[in-house]
């Protein structure tokens, strides 16, 4: 936050400490080289020529450039380059016929040179140099909001996919498990307060803890508190092995990773007749965790290899927010089933 606020500040101190660092070469140069003591009108021309400058630098960079490279149109800038390079020009000639400049500074310096009176090289020297550097300059500063304003609708469009995906999960998943709750309020009344209590603490969790981050216990505990309502729903032909261990260490991580891979496996492995396993693994070693779902392959109701849409999100949500610190493989194992392994660090 702090960075934020001195940001501004700091570009600003370094615009100045470039015009001081090309003032004092223009204006220190030649006397601390030569050890000469220069003529008045040379002061006043350096200065003149430093504050044209300026005004070519910010005016380009600020008007010039917005309005013409970025917009795909260089013809006029092309025109408003051509127009300093001779205005300048067109001020030199003024200045230093009228001054007669150049033969002053030559006597004092010692030495006498061949001089076009109708155009200056050093001039157009440092014209060309300024429009150069205050076209990079504002190309970069273009390039650097694009960026960020495409970061921007990255995490918009994450954050918009997250409560997407908690309405997907609210509506379908708790009003089922109410119905097996209440079904189980017939024949055992401990085992539906109990999941009852499980349902409200899921809810809890997706009202008031998934906003941004959380933590990989909360995860993990909202986690086994999905497979334990789904259960509920389960019917005999259904297998579910879990290995998750009860002593995590805390890292934060965003909401509602790991869930659609779980859903995922619940939605895809599950047949009505047939027997059907869902295995579900997470192991730790220090901020490197290790997520695999596997379940029973039906092809008639598995969408594709790739997985559903959960996964797909669940993928565009990891190369966003872990970059380069993650890994995800998915499809139909050696034994027939399908298997999705995730291998994240947290750090």
């Amino acid at each position: 936050m702090a960075s934020n606020v001195y940001r501004p500040f700091f570009f600003t101190g370094l615009h100045i400490l470039g015009w001081l660092l090309l003032g004092f070469i223009m204006l220190f140069y030649i006397p601390l080289t030569w050890n000469v003591i220069l003529p008045s009108v040379f002061w006043l021309w350096q200065i003149i020529i430093l504050i044209l400058l300026i005004g070519i630098f910010y005016i380009n960079a600020k008007i010039i450039v917005p309005k013409t490279i970025i917009k795909n149109n260089t013809t006029p800038f092309l025109v408003w380059a051509f127009l300093s390079v001779f205005i300048m020009q067109l001020i030199a000639y003024f200045y230093t016929s009228q001054t007669d400049l150049h033969t002053k500074v030559s006597l004092v310096l010692g030495f006498k040179k061949y001089r076009n009176p109708y155009f200056d090289n050093y001039v157009l020297m440092l014209t060309l140099l300024v429009l150069g550097i205050s076209t990079s300059w504002a190309m970069l500063q273009h390039w650097q909001k694009a960026a960020q304003h495409k970061q921007k609708l990255e995490q918009d469009k994450t954050v918009a996919e997250l409560a997407m995906l908690k309405a997907q999960i609210n509506p379908h998943f708790f009003f089922n498990s109410l119905n097996s709750i209440y079904s189980l309020t017939y024949t055992n009344i401990e085992d539906s307060r109990n999941a009852l209590h499980t349902l409200s603490r899921m809810m809890r969790y997706l009202l008031y803890s998934t906003e941004e981050r959380t933590t990989l216990l909360k995860e993990a505990d909202f986690m086994r508190d999905f497979i334990a309502l789904m259960k509920l729903r389960a019917n005999k032909k259904l297998t579910i092995t879990t290995e998750i261990p009860e002593k995590i260490h805390d890292y934060p991580i965003v909401p509602m990773l790991l869930l659609p891979l779980v859903e995922n496996a619940f939605k895809h492995g599950i047949h009505a007749t047939d027997k059907s396993e869902i295995y579900i693994s997470l192991k730790q070693d220090g901020s490197n965790l290790e997520f695999e779902v596997e379940n029973t392959y039906f092809e008639k109701t598995s969408t594709t290899n790739e997985g559903g849409i959960g996964l797909t999100n669940t993928k565009r949500r990891l190369h966003l927010i872990y970059p380069h610190k993650h890994s995800l493989k998915a499809g139909v194992a050696e034994n027939g089933k399908y298997n999705i392994k995730l291998q994240i660090n947290l750090e």
